[in-house]
């Protein structure tokens, strides 16, 4: 009997100094949201002035873009003034347009302004993961000037003397850029993109 009790006795002394196995659990719970944005800024100003005298399309500009609607994005694009104007309100035509290579539909051909004119509104036509990583828009610029003065209140009237030109028109109230009075002439442009 003694022996048993002894036998137990080490028994018990090795499960002791066997180490305990314990078990553990940690949770770790993530949650992310996903809202709308849209964001419109300069990445590169090509230049700040607008070279007159070889009346060629020049890019100005390029605009970086990024939008993550589900519905895609519409860019309004709108011109302060309609024309080039220097402080005594002489004016200048010109045409514009934005090209956008990731998404054409965001952007648009040569078209001429005038006072007045109102905003160019495009679409994205949908979501695009392009478009919410951000993509670039390019803004370029042809001054009218072989157009001369007239009364006219804009349109999209060719000027034949400049190729680059499809959508410069009689200026409204201004000679072409090539019969302007020596100055400054300056123009706002002012891009806004939403959700459609």
């Amino acid at each position: 009997m003694r022996t048993h009790i002894l036998a137990t006795a080490a028994a018990a002394a090795a499960l002791l100094a066997i180490p305990g196995v314990s078990s553990a659990q940690t949770n770790v719970t993530v949650s992310t949201s996903v809202t709308n944005f849209c964001g419109i800024g300069l990445a590169n100003v090509a230049g700040g002035n607008v070279a007159v005298a070889n009346g060629a399309r020049q890019k100005v500009t390029t605009l970086r873009m990024s939008c993550n609607s589900a519905t895609g994005a519409n860019l309004t694009s709108s011109a302060q003034n309609g024309d080039f104007k220097s402080a005594g309100g002489v004016l200048i035509n010109y045409d514009w347009d934005l090209v956008v290579p990731e998404i054409p539909s965001l952007g648009f051909a040569p078209v001429d302004t005038w006072p007045g004119s109102p905003a160019i509104v495009t679409n994205s036509g949908g979501y695009s993961q392009k478009l919410a990583d951000g993509i670039f828009a390019d803004l370029f610029l042809n001054l009218c000037y072989n157009v001369p003065g007239g009364a006219g209140v804009g349109g999209t009237q060719g000027d034949p003397s400049n190729p680059g030109s499809s959508g410069c028109a009689a200026s409204p109230s201004g000679p072409g850029a090539a019969s302007a009075p020596a100055g400054t002439y300056t123009e706002v442009f002012t891009f806004a993109l939403n959700p459609a």
